[in-house]
């Protein structure tokens, strides 16, 4: 309780509600309380399938509307602005000159830079790059709320003795880089691949050890949980496949993620990536197996882990608010404060 210059200020400021005492209240009524279940992991699946619609939607962009539109070069002959400005040009063949048009899957400026293009080429240019940022939100903020409900989710496993104290500090160091990586993705739409490729690519990076750090956190909540899965082979099964899995990821994670810290401050890639395994760039198959563990295989854990899970139970409440004609303290309120009760004691009265 407050006390003093608290008190007295308290009383000062606090509001009153004042409505009509046929449309005030009564007290069985201010008993409700909101109720909502929340599954965690649909939400997850969600955010996962929102990332898969932008590709898709930036990849019909970029099919329809950007490649026509390079292949046909500058608007204006002879005009050096960018993206027509033949950087990098010559580490493509054919080169790319200043104010030539040029072909987005073999001449772009990723490929020219890293050696070949990844899935972010789909988006890197106009309109494709306007209209995947529009529809980048269902994912970003999907993902962010996903990672709120999970804190609290983790928050009240370890409370309830169901996850160990190591995995929930793990969480809770990780959870603000989690946020931090997810919101700035988002200055992949506005640092321009071929402006600023380091800019671009940091972008990038960001959203890369969130998906790594929510892929690893989520599935060493199985292994933490002791989770059994039948067609898994039960516990032993079970843990058996997500080691490996843990096992992947954690090797293929860091490689992934030093290429790209060196094309964001060296801008340029690492020369090993340029190397041929089996006819494909060894960059190239450590992009595709990032996204394999990072995109793929966590919606699958997702959606397991959704049809399989409780829901959060949430009940959200609301403290009393001050009346007109009740102690700002919250005393008792007075006889006119609940019409029912006030017209039941007046009856009393008069029938005494």
């Amino acid at each position: 309780m407050a006390c003093g210059p608290c008190a007295t200020l308290s009383r000062v400021l606090s509001p009153r509600y004042g409505r009509s005492q046929a449309s005030r209240r009564n007290k069985s009524r201010e008993e409700e309380k909101l109720q909502i279940e929340v599954t965690v992991e649909a939400i997850r699946v969600f955010s996962y399938a929102s990332f898969f619609f932008m590709v898709i939607v930036a990849v019909a962009m970029n099919k329809n509307f950007v490649q026509p539109e390079l292949l046909k070069g500058p608007k204006e002959d002879g005009s050096k602005c960018p993206p027509f400005d033949g950087a990098y040009g010559d580490n493509v063949d054919p080169p790319v000159e200043p104010g030539e048009g040029f072909d987005i899957s073999t001449q772009s400026h990723l490929v020219r830079v890293l050696g070949y293009n990844n899935i972010c080429a789909n988006w890197d240019y106009s309109p494709s790059r306007e209209v995947t940022a529009m529809v980048y939100p269902l994912f970003e903020y999907s993902l962010v709320v996903y990672l709120f409900f999970e804190f609290i989710n983790v928050h009240l496993h370890y409370l309830k003795g169901w996850v160990s104290k190591i995995y929930y500090n793990i969480f809770r160091a990780t959870f603000i880089f989690m946020l931090i990586g997810c919101s700035w993705f988002r200055m992949i739409f506005v640092v321009l691949a071929y402006q600023d490729i380091s800019g671009h690519t940091a972008g990038f990076l960001c959203m890369q050890i969130t998906l790594i750090l929510v892929a690893i956190m989520n599935t060493f909540f199985i292994l933490d949980t002791k989770t059994e899965v039948t067609w898994l082979g039960g516990r032993i099964g079970t843990s058996i496949a997500v080691i490996i899995y843990l096992t992947l990821n954690l090797v293929i994670g860091p490689v992934k993620l030093y290429l790209t810290g060196v094309v964001v401050f060296q801008g340029q890639t690492a020369p090993w990536s340029l190397n041929k395994v089996g006819g494909v760039y060894a960059g190239e198959v450590v992009d595709n197996l990032w996204f394999v563990c990072n995109a793929v295989f966590p919606l699958i854990v997702a959606i397991f882990r959704w049809l399989s899970e409780k829901p959060l139970k949430i009940i959200i409440d609301l403290p009393t608010p001050n009346w007109v004609g009740e102690d700002v303290d919250g005393c008792e309120p007075t006889k006119s404060s609940f019409p029912e009760e006030a017209q039941g004691e007046d009856n009393m009265d008069n029938e005494a």
